[in-house]
C-alpha cells in the first residue's frame, strides 16, 4: 500500500499501480488502534487526508433529502409524488435517525405507500411523534413504561401490515414484485402476510 505496489499471484514480481484508496468507518479508529483492534501502521498509511461526517441527526438537511427521496420512491413504487406537512417534517427533524441516511429513505418509501396525499405524523408511525418522548428523540433520555411500548410496537405493526397490503395490491399478488418493492426477501414477506392473516389471492386480478 505505502509502495504503490502489487503482485498478481503467479508473478514473479510486483507492479506499481496508480490508485488512490477511499475507505470509511463507523468506529473510531483511534480507539480501535488503542485498543489493538486495528493495526497502527495500517491507520497511519490510510489516514492521509480525512473527511469527517456529521451524523444526520447534526446535519440541516434533512428535510431536503427527505424530500429528494419522495420522487425517487415515487417512481420506483409506481405512486404519485407527495408533500410532507408541517407537522410530520417536525418529527423528521426531532428523530435522531440511528440508521443516518438509509433509514431516512426507508422510512419515506413506508410513508409513500401509507400516505394517499400528503404525508403525516401518522405515516411515520415507526417513528416516536409525542414530543416529548424516548430515547430516539432529542433531548435526552426518558422511561418508556410497557403500556407506550405496546402502543409502540402494535402501531408498527399496523403500518407494516398497510405497507405490505397496498404493495400487493399494486403489484396485483405478486410476491416476488412485492419483496422487491419492499426491499425484503421472498421468505420474509411470505412469513409476514402469515403473520397478518393476508391471502395474496385476494389482490389477483
Amino acid at each position: 500500500m505505502q509502495e504503490r505496489q502489487v503482485q498478481p499471484l503467479g508473478s514473479k514480481k510486483p507492479g506499481r499501480v496508480d490508485v488512490r484508496i477511499i475507505a470509511a468507518s463507523n468506529v473510531p479508529l483511534e480507539q480501535e488502534v488503542r485498543a489493538g483492534r486495528f493495526r497502527q501502521d495500517v491507520y497511519y498509511r490510510v489516514n492521509e487526508f480525512r473527511i469527517t461526517l456529521p451524523p444526520l441527526r447534526e446535519r440541516d438537511d434533512i428535510l431536503h433529502l427527505a424530500n429528494e427521496f419522495l420522487p425517487e420512491a415515487g417512481t420506483e413504487l409506481g405512486r404519485p409524488c407527495r408533500k410532507i406537512s408541517e407537522a410530520a417534517a417536525q418529527v423528521l427533524l426531532r428523530y435522531q435517525w440511528p440508521g443516518n441516511v438509509r433509514e431516512l429513505r426507508n422510512v419515506i418509501r413506508r410513508a409513500m405507500l401509507l400516505a394517499s396525499d400528503v404525508i403525516e405524523p401518522e405515516h411515520l408511525s415507526v417513528l416516536p411523534v409525542d414530543p416529548c418522548p424516548a430515547a430516539a428523540l432529542r433531548g435526552g433520555l426518558a422511561p418508556i413504561d410497557s403500556s407506550l411500548k405496546e402502543i409502540a410496537d402494535a402501531a408498527a405493526a399496523d403500518a407494516e401490515r398497510q405497507a405490505i397490503r397496498r404493495v400487493l395490491q399494486a403489484t396485483k399478488g405478486n410476491k416476488s414484485e412485492a419483496a422487491r418493492l419492499l426491499r425484503t426477501d421472498y421468505k420474509t414477506l411470505h412469513l409476514k402476510m402469515k403473520q397478518y392473516a393476508i391471502p395474496a389471492g385476494q389482490f389477483r386480478q
